[in-house]
């Protein structure tokens, strides 16, 4: 029983060590606004980001919200909007529309929960960075300029929760199922010796 009690003790320790790898921080960003106008200022505008912890290696969540409007005459363009996307410095690694713009004034709101295989390339991407320099998620619009065009923003934000997932090695996995094994076998060992005695 004892070598049992053991064998608990261990796995809560290993259980807590994981869990202590894997704090989860929620970071927000708040931003008022902008205009662009087609013969002023196209292309892109940066809101503002976060920056990642050193070690980051998942994001569990990502949502956003912008109130926008192409109020240009004439064609929209749906992928006129608001972006977010992650960045190695100034670099972007990955990035996609969160909000796409339409002739009529709305909210879009966006989770990135409601896209598994987008969470899933965000993080592939994010795990495929090497080399240095501060990871960072950022909010900005990317729009083009053909003849009439505005794009207008309000009320911008956003929210990234990340954190370092730990990823046991190989090695690991194997030296668990030995000792469970081990321990296994130790309680079937005393468990049949015990038995023994009470039959003599």
């Amino acid at each position: 029983m004892n070598i049992v009690k053991k064998a608990a003790v261990g796995l809560s320790l290993a259980i807590a060590l994981v869990a202590s790898a894997q704090a989860q921080v929620t970071q927000t960003l708040s931003q008022s606004g902008t205009d662009q106008y087609a013969w002023l200022n196209s292309g892109r505008i940066d809101f503002g980001g976060v920056t990642l912890a050193a070690g980051t290696n998942t994001i569990y969540a990502l949502t956003s919200s912008s109130t926008l409007v192409d109020q240009g005459w004439g064609y929209t363009d749906p992928n006129n909007g608001v972006f977010i996307g992650l960045f190695q410095g100034t670099t972007q690694v990955f990035g996609f529309l969160a909000a796409g713009a339409s002739h009529e004034l709305a909210t879009r709101n966006f989770d990135i929960a409601d896209n598994n295989a987008l969470l899933g390339q965000l993080n592939t991407a994010l795990r495929g960075v090497s080399g240095s320099g501060p990871l960072s998620v950022r909010m900005y619009t990317d729009a083009w300029g053909y003849p009439g065009w505005e794009l207008h923003t309000s009320n911008n934000s956003f929210s990234v929760t990340s954190g370092v997932s730990a990823v046991p090695e190989t090695e690991t996995y194997a030296m668990l199922l030995a000792g469970l094994a081990l321990s296994g076998a130790i309680a079937r060992r005393r468990k049949a010796v015990a038995t023994e005695g009470d039959v003599k």
